[in-house]
């Protein structure tokens, strides 16, 4: 058989041209898939309070929000396309985190949204579309899906039962017979109470009282009708600043070494508020997230130069709650968020429930006081 020569050579340059022109064009079509990974983003809104009372909540998030994505893209992102961030402030009110939502949602066409404090500034799980998931990091999420629940809605913050439960066994333990409740008056605080009264009853503590007070209540008068009433202890709950100001300067001035007080995890934040006398604080026993994971600490205090406060674990769980759903997202927003299991620092394992709140062997809570002007395990 003889073969001319010219027609091998044209035939091995067509051949060489076409692998060349192949490996072209799998480089072009694998630069644009990189190119729309990055062009094309898979987005969370952040709804954060940075200014206002909840602002210190909102700081933090912000922190352990971008810990946890700097994170997640450096392990890929989410399913090969980076995870983006879109923050807006909701100024520590419903009527902002309402307008800091939608933008997110109409404008910034996030693909899910995270928010700070949704029980207490309700209002934004109405703007968001019923397939798009909302989750709060720090709100009480018997206070915002109850009695409505909305199915697209869900919270990793530490549940309201819980801490009313390890509250009421620890006044038990010191021999309560009564108890009066005040609390500073909106939706998660109302929430707290009802589980408060509930527990002490069903423990057999008598409740003397439960007042929903205003930031310009009058403490004086307050703080004087509990001492002529003598009930064994009393609990103490407000994120407002004044008020507990107020309120605790009055107690230790009127009451302090008669009644024992007991409070939440502001007790905490107040103890490392300037504006604050710890003298006011001490022996007051109070209910905190238990201590962070250690690792976390390390990674949180070496990217951002201050040891994370107890909002930050569980925002940056919340992070990869999110992203977990994001890599899966072609499935039933309700039914894979309620039959999923997620790893989180915060409890171990986790699935949620009928109202989207954390279901978990480990509540996550302790007790601590403040004994000689020190923060101390409430058994040490």
């Amino acid at each position: 058989m003889i073969i001319n020569k010219n027609y091998m050579k044209k035939t091995i340059w067509i051949i060489g041209g076409l692998v060349v022109l192949s490996l072209l064009i799998l480089k072009i079509a694998d630069d644009k898939y990189s190119d729309d990974n990055i062009s094309n983003p898979v987005k969370i809104g952040a709804a954060l309070a940075l200014t206002g009372d909840a602002a210190p909540w909102g700081e933090v998030s912000r922190n352990a929000i971008q810990l946890a994505v700097d994170e997640i893209n450096g392990a890929g992102g989410i399913n090969g396309a980076t995870l983006e961030v879109r923050v807006e402030d909701i100024k520590s009110n419903s009527k902002d985190s309402v307008s800091a939502v939608s933008k997110l949602v109409n404008i910034d066409k996030v693909d899910s949204v995270m928010i700070t404090w949704l029980d207490s500034f309700q209002g934004s799980e109405a703007v968001v579309p019923k397939d798009m998931l909302l989750i709060s990091q720090d709100a009480a999420i018997e206070s915002v899906n109850v009695p409505n629940n909305h199915d697209n809605v869900f919270s990793l913050w530490y549940r309201t039962e819980a801490k009313a439960k390890i509250i009421v066994d620890d006044m038990l333990k010191s021999g309560v017979k009564s108890v009066s409740f005040y609390l500073l008056n909106d939706s998660y605080y109302a929430t707290l109470a009802t589980f408060l009264k509930a527990e002490a009853e069903e423990k057999g503590i008598k409740v003397l009282s439960t007042e929903m007070l205003n930031p310009d209540t009058d403490t004086r008068t307050t703080v004087t009708k509990i001492s002529s009433s003598k009930p064994d202890a009393v609990f103490f709950g407000s994120y407002d600043e004044k008020l507990s100001v107020d309120f605790l300067k009055r107690y230790h001035e009127i009451i302090a070494g008669k009644t024992p007080l007991y409070g939440d995890e502001f007790i905490e934040q107040n103890f490392r508020n300037k504006n604050f006398n710890v003298a006011w604080l001490e022996h007051v026993h109070f209910y905190v997230p238990a201590d962070s994971d250690a690792e976390f600490i390390k990674k949180y205090e070496k990217k951002f130069g201050t040891p994370p406060v107890f909002s930050a674990q569980t925002t940056y769980d919340t992070v990869y709650v999110i992203a977990e759903y994001l890599k899966h997202k072609s499935q039933d927003l309700t039914e894979f968020m309620k039959s999923h299991t997620f790893d989180t620092l915060t409890y171990g394992p986790i699935t949620f429930d009928e109202i989207g709140g954390v279901v978990s062997k480990n509540p996550a809570i302790m007790m601590k006081q403040i004994k000689d002007g020190k923060i101390v395990n409430i058994h040490e």
